[in-house]
């Protein structure tokens, strides 16, 4: 154990050889199953700063220089991920091995290196992203740190003429593994570049960054590696992000309230078009990725737990939902419905009565339309549909829009009992008749089809590991 904590001190060498063999020596101690990972892991009481502290500070004179030397290293390790891409990818692996411990994780929450995870998350030209994505979640894990990253806002700077995508670069990125946007001049070096209308740096939320990077990440090209593609790295994980962030009522806001279009600073005058982040991340409970799929009915499931959420949840796009912090204020629904029976559909057919029900989107689906496959998700759907059963109107949603049909069809098909348990819970909600006082449980915040401008009135998900 000693010769291995004796590597510490070469992790902040300046040469890159001695910093990367002593980290090689390393990061095979820092998995959860590792006979020797408590030399990483500090006390629990032990200060954030590096020169003591803690909660008693005049009881812990044994084991205070020990606690120095792992936050030391811990610290080093941060600064290691900016450094040439194998180092960088080595220090990234011990951190997220580390960080479901929140004895190391609380250590890595300090303003500059989540501002530099963060803006390295969201560049596209970062190869070590999904890397970053999965710290990111392990830090969110923990619920007394998520308010580090839910308040946090990363520098930005436009580039609205650019004939490159993205139109904005995020300076604070800069890291040996990844490449400055081919159009950004550094104002410290040159003038600021007029032909791309470079203008100074704004101030952007650190989620919306995160959001966009999540959106990038599944498009065209991206999990083939092509030059073409919008970004380097898929950011699966940060679906788990997401999902972590929406299961404290505290934080939840954050993906329900209306934005601008990204890079647009929310302090933009809003608009009829402003979407709630939630919207952008349902899209995909499809897709091929368990942990996106996990991520994003993770999302919506907590969300459902909130009955001031509801509005938002059931709302189609062509409906507005009354802001509660601004009741004159409608905005955009986010529709979740159709991405939570989907995954629960299989290549069944309905009769054109049933399916003329169905949301738009989930008719006359293909023969080869496969079924979510992962137990956990299926299941994680049909809590859903029990949460939105809760109240009045999300009953009259599902019964309006064919959701007994498609847990029909799951019911005849599923082998899990403890899903077929839940099924008929959900289909004695749905069938019952409902009475004076089972109607009463509405929701006020919806309204209708805004083209007539009617006025009719958590689990936490599991830590990774490399």
């Amino acid at each position: 154990m000693t010769s291995l904590t004796d590597l510490f001190q070469f992790l902040d060498q300046p040469n890159p050889s001695v910093r990367h063999l002593a980290l090689q020596n390393l990061v095979g101690h820092t998995p959860k199953n590792s006979a020797q990972r408590n030399i990483f892991i500090p006390s629990s009481f032990a200060g954030i700063s590096s020169n003591g502290g803690g909660l008693l500070p005049n009881k812990r004179k044994e084991g205070q220089e020990s606690d120095e030397v792992k936050i030391k290293a811990i610290k080093d390790l941060a600064t290691l991920c900016k450094d040439q891409a194998a180092i960088a990818h080595d220090a990234l692996s011990a951190l997220i091995n580390l960080s479901d411990t929140l004895a190391v994780a609380r250590h890595l929450v300090d303003h500059e290196f989540l501002v530099w995870l963060v803006s390295y998350t969201a560049n596209t030209t970062s190869p070590l992203s999904p890397l970053t994505s999965m710290l990111l979640s392990n830090l969110t894990s923990h619920p007394s740190l998520i308010s580090s990253l839910t308040n946090l806002t990363i520098p930005l700077v436009p580039l609205p003429k650019s004939k490159h995508y993205p139109p904005y670069f995020l300076p604070a990125s800069a890291s040996s593994s990844s490449t400055t946007h081919p159009d950004y001049r550094d104002p410290a070096y040159l003038l600021p570049n007029a032909e791309v209308e470079q203008s100074d740096e704004i101030e952007i939320d650190a989620i919306r960054a995160l959001v966009q990077a999540f959106e990038d990440g599944a498009s065209e090209g991206v999990k083939e590696g092509k030059q073409e593609a919008k970004r380097k790295g898929e950011c699966h994980f940060l679906a788990s992000v997401f999902a972590n962030i929406s299961m404290a009522p505290s934080t939840r806001p954050l993906l329900l309230t209306p934005r601008p279009p990204f890079p647009s600073p929310s302090t933009a005058e809003p608009s009829e078009d402003d979407e709630p982040l939630l919207s952008k991340i349902v899209v995909y409970t499809e897709h091929p990725d368990t942990i996106r799929r996990g991520g994003a009915l993770g999302c919506i499931k907590n969300c459902a737990m909130d009955r001031g959420s509801m509005g938002w949840l059931l709302a189609s796009e062509h409906d507005r939902v009354r802001l509660p912090s601004d009741p004159s204020r409608r905005v955009k629904g986010v529709d979740v419905l159709p991405y939570v029976l989907a995954p629960l559909m299989g290549p069944e057919e309905y009769d054109i009565e049933d399916m003329e029900k169905l949301p738009p989107t989930l008719q006359f689906l293909p023969p080869e339309k496969e079924r979510e496959k992962d137990t956990v998700l299926r299941m994680m759907g049909i809590e859903i549909l029990l949460l939105l059963s809760t109240t009045f109107t999300g009953r009259e949603a599902l019964r309006n829009r064919g959701a007994y049909f498609v847990v029909r069809e799951l019911h005849k098909n599923e082998s899990d009992q403890q899903i077929i348990d839940s099924i008929e819970r959900l289909v004695n909600l749905l069938q019952r008749d409902e009475g004076n006082d089972t109607k009463d449980d509405h929701v006020s915040e919806l309204v209708k089809d805004h083209k007539t401008v009617s006025m009719e009135q958590g689990d936490d998900l599991d830590v990774v590991e490399v």
